[in-house]
């Protein structure tokens, strides 16, 4: 892992690590809600192996990237311009995982033929929350993006102690998403590596309070305003069957979004399973390089696939 910051043209820090092979092909992973630039695969030797250089920054206002007042997914989109060409990076390809699906598709947008393939696992759809997926497995999600929405500054309220319980007690936080999720999920957060990673990861994601996690629950379950009917490239949506924080039905309202894409449902996997599933989930991100020759070319291979976009 190599950690790196710089400052933005605003004078924002913008953090974000690295992972794999620092000469491999580049894949921008946006992470979930909450998290950060470790919340990824506890699997880097299985990326440089692939020749996969995973840059995974810290949106604003989590880890070490630094908030700002309104800023959304067009601010997203002008922060990664500068890191992409601060890295001077070609085409590479994009993931995102759960909350991080609008940010990642906001990078298609922001970035067109440049993102030679977009990868979209267990990924909230526009609307998510308010008007997608309804009724919810349970009734608090709901509730808490409709105070996210509506009222932001009680939201904050509410998720102040939810955060300061993430940053300083994560066993905690874990064992409320524990209970929450299915046996599918409870199995991933069983093991020792995915546990580590999360106790890792979440007091970093935290550590400047609720305000980035109450925004991105209010873009997630907007309309996302994203011109994406335009993309040429590859867009794979991989969603379990058994997810019961990002409902089934999201992943062809994502698909929709886009002139083609292919969706996989995943019987028996919940919401966790990019982690057992990551050196599917990267082949199927190295799947189509544009100049780049080696690597794998397998996409994911089990559960159901509709290769034709479903209207909401």
């Amino acid at each position: 892992m190599d950690e790196r910051s710089m400052r933005l043209p605003d004078g924002r820090t913008l953090a974000w690590a690295e992972y794999g092979d620092p000469f491999g092909y580049p894949v921008i992973l946006c992470h979930g809600v909450p998290g950060s630039r470790r919340q990824v695969p506890p699997f880097d030797a299985l990326t440089s192996e692939r020749h996969a250089r995973l840059i995974v920054p810290d949106r604003a206002g989590y880890g070490l990237s630094d908030d700002a007042p309104g800023w959304g997914l067009a601010d997203w989109q002008s922060d990664m311009a500068v890191l992409v060409e601060h890295l001077k990076l070609g085409d590479f390809a994009v993931g995102g995982v759960s909350g991080g699906a609008p940010f990642a598709c906001a990078l298609v947008e922001r970035f067109g033929e440049q993102v030679s393939r977009l990868v979209l696992v267990s990924g909230v759809a526009p609307g998510y929350g308010l008007h997608v997926g309804l009724p919810m497995p349970h009734r608090l999600e709901a509730r808490m993006v409709w105070l996210a929405v509506h009222a932001p500054r009680l939201a904050r309220m509410v998720f102040e102690p939810l955060a300061l319980v993430a940053t300083l007690w994560p066993r905690t936080w874990l064992a409320i998403v524990r209970h929450l999720v299915g046996d599918a999920d409870r199995a991933e957060l069983a093991r020792r590596d995915i546990h580590d990673m999360f106790f890792d990861d979440l007091p970093r994601a935290t550590r400047q309070g609720a305000a980035a996690i109450v925004r991105d629950l209010a873009i997630a379950a907007s309309d996302w305003a994203l011109v994406l009917n335009r993309y040429a490239g590859a867009v794979e949506i991989v969603q379990g069957c058994d997810d019961r924080i990002v409902p089934a039905d999201c992943a062809s309202r994502l698909a929709f979004l886009f002139p083609q894409a292919s969706v996989r449902l995943l019987a028996g996997e919940g919401h966790f399973f990019v982690f057992s599933r990551w050196s599917e989930i990267l082949s199927a991100l190295l799947a189509r390089r544009w100049r780049h020759e080696q690597g794998c070319t397998a996409g994911l291979n089990s559960g159901s696939e509709r290769r034709t976009p479903v209207a909401p």
